[in-house]
């Protein structure tokens, strides 16, 4: 603490002083307004505890079971924050056995029969940790099973619960032990010096504050250990049972058994407590005996300074535990994807229509061999981004464009047709239907009616229709990954941000020794030094090499560098290049340019490594093939390829796992773009996951790889279940993890008969427009993510908005729904800003004549003067030289004078005016309303 000094300053002179804009100044509450009291838990129907750690509890009708629940941070028990290891505050297992151990006295079970911990629970340094204690009924033997659960405060409602502890209660009592020893220390007990202890145990990770820092004594005979230990004077015990820092501080003595002193053992947590139980409560101070039963277990007796029995741990099982990973992997379970196929039920009985044959691009006639998948791939690419094109351009498409593809989840060409088709779905809803079909008569006698389904993507197997569902992994957090220390291997990319990630993970975490990195440039990449240099230093040999992974010469020649001594065990294809733009703007250039290290570099890499037996290999794929992110549609295709890869290869009996990853915290050129600022349609449902926990679901997917139980694809990704339910456009693909509400009644009236339109209809013409500039500009603050339509002013452009091709994308798609128009993905570059965007849709909407008002215009005029429109609309666009805008200016001139018919007096009046006024006039006439006989 610092005594503050004051100093006294001469006051300044008075200066003009500087206005400042309003704008930082406007009233948005972002967060709940609350004036500090807790929530009555009586007026929600539950009771009260009296415990510190369990908040409320829930007895369950007709069963003799109960839920306790409570809400626990460092800010409601910031004692807690004292106990932490590696940085990471860890709620202690005394803890989580005082939580049982009163959860138990409420059903009047009253001891501990086993309690194992199955995962730490970690608390963050901000927010929140919801935390769900069960007690369920006695079985016939007098047991009560019990668990404790939590999740993140700010999980989604139905995001997955990580289990902490399992075991089950006593409901008979136990007897209480003989009281300790008459004299203290005992007898024949040699003291052990205590000094430095606690420095010792932090060097090992823990890090304890004062309240857990309570060992005081400590005596040793033969294979016993003697402690006393304490709380400080001034600890709340806050109505605890027993303090779990203090029973935490007892255990610190099973460190002084003979077996133990003098190892350098990692840190250890309870893993199992067995006939653990509570004799008396509030004690401040304990006397403790710890012996050895069996090879690592203690047992435990602590009586009060009289002797009398506190608490006794029959049996206390301990495990090392990594410190480096503590808390790490909290939630990770919530982010492992991968795709199921849901059938869907059709109705056959009444088919509709056949699809128009020009509304029908069927690939299946491609029956080429697999001697050269990537070409393969580009044709059938090609083709389908033709096809899409050419439907898009078309003046009134009837039906949306029906793609056929066979066999695209083993199929890698196929594939990448369905992560460019699912691309254009998310651009263009409701234009393109991805259907797979066998060649079964009953699959294609069903293709109509699948349609008509309005699913957007479908499979047809065997008179069978199948949607595809992305579904929660369980995958195992531990066990070894299969990789061999003494084999080489391959990253490519290898120098780049995920590459580099990847690299220390497999170092650090699973053994590896031998790493061959290859990028274009090689060592002249940024940082490749760098990255070499810590991986040797982690006891790692590493050659940084540049190759082109798409040239298969240089891939061979890369391979045949390997040591025979460390041969090539494992491969991980992290290479990537983007060329981002919405699908209108692609071509087969652009699909090239993507497929090039991504596609190239992964068929070279099968072709020349199926033979040698690898243990891994790991494709890095991307969310956008799965989810369809709008303006990457060749990369999207291209990790399309990349998901039909790893099945095909599995399919072979090869090991094959394509990761399509989401978005990092640590942008990549692989992950940055995916849903970066404006772009994308999922911009605030995809959240970023953090390195460490990208890793975690890396080492959980890589478990799995070759296994032919475990899928080929797997989709780590961090989803906001809640953003997605309020989405207007979530993919299909996400059905199963967002359900589609039920509307209200009030909704189901009102569609029929009261849509917007209908209610444009029933207004004047300038509350019309007004109607129609108040949706444009509610749409355009949602795209730019703003909480209101106010954050925009109509006369803004687009580009000064910060517009770019995906978000005019999004934005054509909001109006698009609201309207039933089906617009042009150009919309905000053909009608630079909201107003005139307004106008353009009202024109479109053909709503002159249908409004309550009187227009003035009749069907001829209203054409004339949407050509005027179109005209302004390029005025305001164009920055012309000063000769270019005196043509102009002459070319307007002319026309007016033509159009009055009288030439030489209208010349007369617009001479007054000069070229400059005009074109001014011209760009302010865009942007202000016009009178009904303008």
């Amino acid at each position: 603490h610092h005594t503050p000094t004051w100093h006294t300053t001469p006051t300044p002179p008075t200066t003009p002083h500087t206005p400042l804009p309003t704008y930082p100044f406007q009233h948005h509450h972002y967060w709940l307004k609350t004036d500090g009291t807790a929530t009555d838990i009586g007026a929600v129907g539950l009771d009260g505890s009296g415990h510190p750690l369990l908040g409320a509890v829930v007895r369950l009708p007709e069963s003799d079971a109960a839920v306790f629940t409570n809400r626990v941070s460092l800010r409601t028990q910031p004692w807690l924050a004292e106990h932490a290891l590696s940085g990471t505050v860890l709620v202690p297992g005394t803890a989580l056995l005082e939580l049982v151990v009163r959860a138990g006295d409420e059903l009047g079970a009253t001891a501990v029969s086993e309690l194992v911990v199955e995962a730490p629970l970690t608390l963050p340094e901000t927010g929140g940790t919801q935390l769900r204690v069960f007690v369920g009924e006695a079985d016939d033997t007098g047991l009560r099973p019990v668990t404790v659960h939590s999740r993140a405060d700010d999980a989604d409602v139905d995001a997955a619960w990580t289990r902490h502890v399992a075991g089950q209660l006593h409901t008979e009592p136990r007897p209480a032990p003989a009281a300790g020893p008459e004299s203290w220390p005992p007898a024949g007990a040699e003291p052990v010096a205590v000094d430095g202890f606690y420095d010792a145990q932090r060097a090992a990770g823990y890090e304890f504050g004062p309240l857990f820092r309570g060992l005081r004594a400590v005596w040793t005979r033969g294979e016993e250990v003697f402690a006393e230990v304490e709380l400080p004077d001034d600890t709340d015990l806050s109505a605890f049972l027993l303090h779990p820092a203090l029973l935490d501080s007892a255990l610190h003595a099973a460190a002084f058994l003979p077996s133990r002193r003098g190892e350098e053992t990692p840190a250890r947590l309870p893993f199992a407590w067995n006939d653990a139980v509570l004799h008396a409560t509030g004690a401040t101070a304990l006397r403790v005996r710890v012996n050895p039963v069996g090879a690592d277990d203690i047992a435990v007796e602590a009586t009060d300074p009289t002797g009398a029995p506190v608490a006794s741990v029959g049996r206390l099982v301990t495990r090392p535990v990594d410190t480096d990973r503590v808390g790490a992997g909290a939630g990770v379970a919530d982010m492992l994807f991968t795709t199921g196929w849901t059938p869907l039920p059709v109705d056959g009985a009444r088919p509709p229509a056949e699809p128009e044959p020009d509304t029908v691009l069927d690939l299946t006639d491609d029956r080429a061999a697999d001697e050269d998948l990537p070409r393969r791939s580009r044709d059938l690419v090609t083709r389908a981004l033709e096809a899409i094109k050419a439907h898009l351009g078309a003046a009134e498409p009837t039906a949306p464009l029906v793609i056929l593809t066979r066999d695209a989840r083993h199929d890698p060409a196929m594939a990448s047709v369905w992560g460019l088709a699912r691309v254009a779905q998310s651009e263009n809803p409701g234009q393109v239907v991805l259907a797979d079909v066998d060649d079964t008569a009953a699959s294609r006698a069903l293709l109509p009616a699948a349609v008509a389904t309005g699913e957007p993507q479908l499979a047809l197997r065997d008179g069978a229709v199948l949607v595809p569902r992305l579904t929660r992994l369980r995958s195992e957090e531990t066990g070894p990954v299969g990789l061999d220390a003494e084999g080489t291997v391959l990253i490519t990319g290898g120098t780049g941000t995920l590459g580099a990630l990847v690299a220390r993970r497999l170092v650090t975490h699973h053994g590896v020794r031998h790493l061959l990195l290859t990028s274009r440039r090689g060592s002249d990449a940024p940082g490749a030094g760098r990255l070499r240099d810590e991986l040797t230093a982690l006891g790692a040999t590493v050659t940084v090499a540049a190759a082109d992974i798409g040239d298969r010469a240089a891939v061979a020649g890369l391979l045949a560098g390997i040591p025979v001594d460390h041969p090539l065990t494992a491969v991980i294809h992290s290479a990537a290049v983007l060329d981002d733009g919405v699908l209108t703007s692609l071509d087969a250039e652009r699909v090239d340019r993507v497929f090039g290290p991504k596609v190239d570099g992964a068929w070279n890499l099968h072709l020349l490594t199926e033979h040698l037996g690898l243990s891994a290999f790991v494709l890095f794929s991307s969310a956008s093939g799965t989810l369809g992110n709008a303006g990457q549609g060749n990369y999207a295709a291209g990790n399309g390829f990349l998901d039909g890869l790893a099945a095909y290869r599995r399919r072979l009996g090869l090991p094959g796992l394509s990761l399509a990853w989401g978005l990092w915290e640590q942008a990549s050129e692989m992950t940055g773009a995916l849903l970066d600022g404006t772009r994308g349609h999922l911009k605030r449902e995809v959240l970023a996951m953090s390195d460490e926990e990208g890793l975690l679901l890396f080492d959980a997917a890589l478990r799995g790889d070759g296994s032919a139980q475990d899928p080929s694809v797997v989709v780590p990704v961090k989803l906001s279940l809640t953003a997605l339910r309020q989405s207007a456009n979530p993919p299909a693909v996400l059905g199963d993890l967002v359900p589609r509400t039920r509307p209200t009644a009030r909704q189901a009236a009102a569609e029929p008969s009261d849509s917007f339109l209908d209610r444009l209809r029933r207004v004047t013409t300038p509350e019309r427009s007004k109607q129609l500039l108040d949706m444009v500009l509610a749409h355009t603050a949602a795209t730019l993510g703003h909480a209101a339509p106010g954050a925009v002013d109509g006369r803004q452009a687009f580009k000064d908005l910060g517009f770019d091709s995906l978000a005019a994308v999004d934005l054509r798609n909001r109006i698009g729904a609201s309207t039933g128009l089906r617009l042009p993905a150009t919309l905000v570059f053909d009608y630079p800003t909201p107003t005139a965007l307004a106008r353009h849709v009202e024109q479109q909407l053909g709503l002159g004549e249908e409004g309550g008002g009187d227009s003035g215009v009749d069907g001829t005029a209203a054409a004339v003067l949407a050509e005027l429109h179109r005209l302004d609309a390029s005025l305001d666009r164009l920055l012309l030289e000063p000769d270019d805008r005196a043509e102009v200016a002459d070319r307007l001139r002319k026309l007016a004078a033509k159009w009055h018919g009288s030439g030489a007096a209208a010349d007369s009046d617009l001479e007054l005016a000069t070229d400059e006024e005009i074109l001014r006039l011209a760009e302010a006439e865009l942007d202000l309303p016009q009178a009904p006989n303008a």
